[in-house]
């Protein structure tokens, strides 16, 4: 710039001013040019509305929103109604009440050499919304849980129920890191009472644990909302796990029907009111209906013959190590006793036991105990599953169940029950199944609908399994009437 003409500008002004100014009213340029206009937001912001919609819309229907095939987050299953002789007609002083119990699967206990291709479905973070919603989906009045958390049911169903209306109990062995809950309908009903079973620590007649066991129980009353004269009272249990744990999870079964009927005793006295209860217990009872937990409380009188007989004398012949009990196994000769105890049985399930003396009086004051109780359970699924579904009732028993309720990597088979619980004169014989009519009138219950169960060829591997079943049990359901 040459001097003369540098005179005639601006003081101000100056050839890098000039490049800065020209610089940004480009960029205000681009910028105005690449801004969307008011259509392009208009159609951004209907799409996203659609998607949340789609979403939205998803989630009601139980199917994944994340999944490319929406896929339904659990298989449903349908509720199958129990034909009756005589159709009910409508009465108005019969109440609808549905039950559910689940054995959850818990997070604390997932190894994978136990479930070894079961993918990602073994995260919390993927299972515990198909959980969520397959509980929703049945829509159920009370929800008998096992395996539940603890920190999971504090952070994760406490709040998911209270959304949908429920409250909920929860009780567990303080050594555990899980136990067992039960969730009620906060709109039909109001919990008056409960009590904690704690097996290990009740005696039964003399007859004494043969282990610690950590395993517990709940049972709750509650009260119908709109008739104050009636309750329902609930259990839910989770029985000892071992293989060769029988002859303890017959003790177990034997306190879970004093304990249900003392609580129920209880709740009379305390509350005056109350003159019609209906008791039930749910839950997870590592037994099947060929062994002698299920038999001792629902084949009155109870008498150990066959499989029965040789599985529980053959349980008694276990050695558990004195580490259950607080103890150290190394202290044992040999060390824990057993994994090295060289006299212990091999299986659980032997072909033929020949029990010791000692063996053989302690099975016959199991019988003994059993008898004299006078309590007694009836299995929903038992009563009328046959009924529904005759292809998978009493494949491998006598009692009309489903052939499973587990259906993991190395087992299957039914361990998973609703009971009614009621009073047994020790006299009469209730040997056989219920039929549908005795149990109606006696128990004055309308049993409506039972969840149908997968039969064996619509499984392949062991459970759980993403958009199929997420945990390696199976919720079962009953749909009844309370016949006031």
């Amino acid at each position: 710039m040459t001097s003369a003409l540098s005179d005639k500008l601006p003081k101000n002004f100056s050839g890098e001013s000039k490049r800065k100014r020209m610089t940004k009213d480009k960029s205000k340029k681009k910028s105005h040019q690449g801004r969307p206009s008011p259509e392009e937001i208009m159609r951004i912001r209907k799409e996203r509305e659609a998607k949340r919609s789609l979403r939205a819309k998803l989630l009601a229907e139980g199917k994944d929103p994340d999944d490319p095939q929406h896929r339904p987050y659990f298989k449903k299953r349908e509720l199958l109604e129990v034909p009756h002789i005589i159709p009910i007609e409508s009465n108005e002083d019969a109440i609808p009440l549905r039950i559910m119990t689940y054995n959850l699967l818990a997070q604390t206990l997932i190894r994978r050499s136990m479930f070894p291709d079961n993918g990602r479905i073994l995260k919390w973070t993927v299972r515990s919304n198909p959980l969520y919603q397959e509980v929703k989906y049945y829509d159920c009045d009370i929800i008998c849980m096992q395996e539940m958390d603890y920190i999971n049911y504090q952070k994760f169903w406490t709040a998911k129920m209270s959304e949908l209306g429920y409250q909920g109990h929860f009780n567990r062995n303080e050594n555990k890191s899980h136990g067992v809950a039960i969730f009620f309908r906060k709109s039909m009903f109001e919990m008056i009472d409960h009590t904690h079973i704690q097996y290990d620590s009740t005696e039964t007649a003399g007859i004494e644990p043969r282990t610690t066991t950590q395993n517990v129980g709940i049972v709750i009353a509650l009260a119908l909302k709109g008739h104050k004269d009636s309750a329902v009272l609930i259990g839910t249990t989770h029985l000892f796990w071992h293989p060769f744990g029988t002859y303890e999870r017959t003790r177990q079964t034997a306190i879970l029907l004093m304990k249900a009927k003392e609580f129920e005793k209880r709740v009379k006295v305390l509350h005056p009111d109350i003159n019609k209860v209906w008791s039930f217990f749910a839950g997870d009872f590592n037994s099947q209906p060929f062994d002698s937990p299920y038999l001792s409380i629902t084949s009155k009188p109870v008498h150990y013959d066959d499989r029965c007989k040789t599985v529980i004398g053959c349980s008694t012949s276990f050695e558990f190590s004195n580490k259950r009990d607080g103890g150290e196994g190394e202290e044992e000769e040999g060390g824990n006793i057993e994994l090295y105890g060289e006299n212990q049985p091999k299986t659980p399930v032997p072909d033929h036991f020949e029990p010791t003396k000692e063996q053989q009086e302690m099975v016959d004051e199991m019988e003994k105990l059993h008898n004299s109780l006078p309590y007694r359970a009836i299995s929903l699924y038992s009563v009328a599953y046959g009924l529904v579904d005759p292809k998978n009732s009493g494949i491998d028993n006598t009692r009309n169940e489903p052939f499973f309720s587990n259906w993991a990597h190395t087992w299957r088979g039914l361990l998973d029950y609703i009971f009614v619980i009621r009073d047994w004169n020790c006299k009469e014989d209730n040997r056989a199944v219920d039929s549908l009519e005795k149990f109606e009138d006696e128990n004055h219950i309308r049993l409506n609908r039972l969840l149908k169960m997968p039969h064996p060829d619509e499984m392949d591997k062991g459970l759980p399994r993403e958009y199929l079943y997420p945990s390696d049990h199976l919720c079962m359901v009953a749909q009844l009437s309370l016949l006031l």
